[in-house]
């Protein structure tokens, strides 16, 4: 096993492990008594069955077609991650950590869905009464910060493509004549 794998198994493996302990966690303590107050008006830990995507998109699919769909369209996604970090240069970092954070984040929710068909959330921002974000889990963290760093990585890239001194062509070679 390379360096490059045991990395990408590494960061895997244990965020996918804390997301289950996450979750094991709040379903042993938030489950029977719902939620729990953190920061007042800001920050709670709610117990909530997910059984879409983000925001609950498509929890509304017959349940097996759902699970089915998820399942399937994850495990994609994963051979997909996993063939991009094969091809990434080992020296860029932050793409590297990005794809392993995407494919911990898949794996953790991944888990869940095969095996009840729905995703343990339970983290809950929102500002007072006013506004209230999606709940979601560890491995949504893992998903976000792997976006987050896969778009800083593209624009950085992208600006060292613009800033760079353009190499110039090499002349055609001439032939000598014998």
């Amino acid at each position: 096993m390379t360096p490059g794998t045991r990395f990408l198994v590494a960061v895997t493996s244990m965020g996918g492990a804390l997301d289950q302990i996450t979750k094991f966690w709040a379903t042993k303590s938030l489950r029977p008594i719902g939620s729990h107050t953190v920061i007042e008006g800001y920050f709670d830990l709610e117990y909530s069955l997910n059984p879409g995507a983000a925001w609950s998109l498509l929890a509304d699919l017959p349940a097996g077609g759902r699970r089915i769909f998820f399942v399937a369209a994850t495990i994609g996604a994963s051979f997909l991650i996993v063939h991009l970090y094969r091809k990434a240069s080992p020296d860029n970092r932050p793409l590297r950590w990005a794809l392993a954070l995407l494919l911990a984040g898949a794996v953790g929710n991944l888990v869940d869905r095969v095996r009840q068909g729905q995703v343990i959330d339970f983290v809950v921002l929102h500002w007072k009464d006013d506004f209230r974000w999606a709940t979601f889990n560890v491995a949504d963290v893992w998903i976000t910060f792997g976006l987050l760093l896969l778009v800083w990585d593209m624009i950085v890239r992208r600006e060292k493509k613009e800033g760079a001194t353009p190499v110039p062509e090499r002349a055609p070679r001439r032939r000598r004549k014998r």
